[in-house]
């Protein structure tokens, strides 16, 4: 708008330097039919003052052209959209794709960021420090309550974007991409992270960070849902509950970390016991197997066998009647009896 306005002005101008040319160009005309004293000099500057101010009409007539030309055209970068508002200030369309457009030179511009942007509140920074993801953060710590009350301060990270059909209803309820940001965003971003963790108890939100992100998420998601905003990611940077709480966190964990690993040595012996009572197990049956396999018949059959063995080798073996046993006496007899 602004550029229209200057060819406006360079319009006027050039307007304004014809009115001049041609007003000296007419008193020169009259200055031919004066006394020869004095229409010489009247004639010369009015000759003078008509062709400057001609050439001044056309120098401003070059330059509003140009600037109106410009002013007819804007280029759209990739991940920016424009609403497109004229001097009276109502919206007569918007333009998401990136390039050269054509527009009325009275038509102005609003843009809007559509990439990927984020909004960070971490604890408070030293001169010249930056949140934990790089850059400056948008806001101090969040400090919520959880499900038993106790009290503990956030860092964390919103990482969204803008629908880029959305931009005329953005502007027609903030303005600008500004006010948009500290009206809503960042407001809703406060609130939704304080109520959330009322959800959790002290001890889920210290382990399970997972779930906490997710339900900021998905109440942000639903917040913003009518809005325009497309929420992208969120990153619960930190949790920081006081020192007593972190104290007693801790020795609750240690205490867990040793009923663990004492119900580890447990099963450990448990699986001991059970491994004896299998091996003493297999050792009955087999056992029980052997002793159902030594029948009568075989158990004299191995008699047999071996009383041939012991003649075999050269053993005299004396065997009284009705007797089962064997005693080798040594040499090349042996004696029962």
């Amino acid at each position: 708008m602004g550029v229209f306005i200057l060819a406006l002005v360079f319009l006027v101008i050039g307007v304004i330097a014809l009115v001049v040319a041609a007003s000296n160009a007419r008193a020169r005309v009259v200055a031919a039919g004066d006394s020869p004293n004095g229409s010489a000099f009247r004639r010369g500057t009015n000759v003078v003052i008509s062709r400057t101010a001609r050439w001044v009409a056309v120098a401003v007539f070059v330059l509003a052209a140009v600037f109106l030309a410009f002013s007819s055209f804007f280029r759209q970068d990739v991940g920016q959209a424009n609403v497109l508002r004229d001097w009276t200030g109502n919206i007569v369309g918007y333009e998401t794709t990136s390039g050269l457009h054509a527009k009325f030179p009275w038509v102005d511009t609003v843009t809007f960021d559509v990439r990927n942007q984020r909004a960070v509140f971490v604890s408070e920074q030293q001169p010249g420090e930056g949140d934990n993801i790089g850059g400056s953060p948008d806001g101090p710590q969040i400090t919520v309550q959880d499900a038993e009350g106790v009290t503990a301060n956030v860092d964390i990270a919103v990482r969204y974007s803008l629908d880029p059909d959305s931009v005329v209803a953005i502007y027609a309820a903030y303005g600008n991409e500004e006010n948009l940001k500290t009206r809503l965003i960042f407001n809703d971003i406060r609130s939704v992270v304080r109520s959330v963790p009322g959800r959790f108890s002290t001890i889920d939100m210290l382990t399970d960070r997972n779930a906490v992100q997710q339900d900021i998420l998905k109440a942000l998601q639903a917040r913003w849902e009518d809005d325009g905003i497309i929420v992208e990611d969120v990153a619960l940077q930190e949790i920081r509950y006081g020192e007593q709480v972190t104290n007693a966190y801790a020795a609750a964990q240690e205490a867990q970390i040793n009923v663990e690993t004492e119900q580890a040595k447990l099963e450990a012996a448990k699986v001991s016991a059970q491994q004896k009572v299998v091996q003493a197990q297999a050792e009955a049956d087999a056992n029980e197997i052997l002793a159902k396999s030594l029948t009568s018949a075989i158990l004299q059959q191995r008699y047999l066998d071996t009383l041939a063995k012991l003649a075999e080798a050269g053993n005299l073996v004396v065997v009284p009647e009705g007797f089962n046993g064997l005693v080798n006496v040594g040499g090349k007899s042996a004696t029962v009896g």
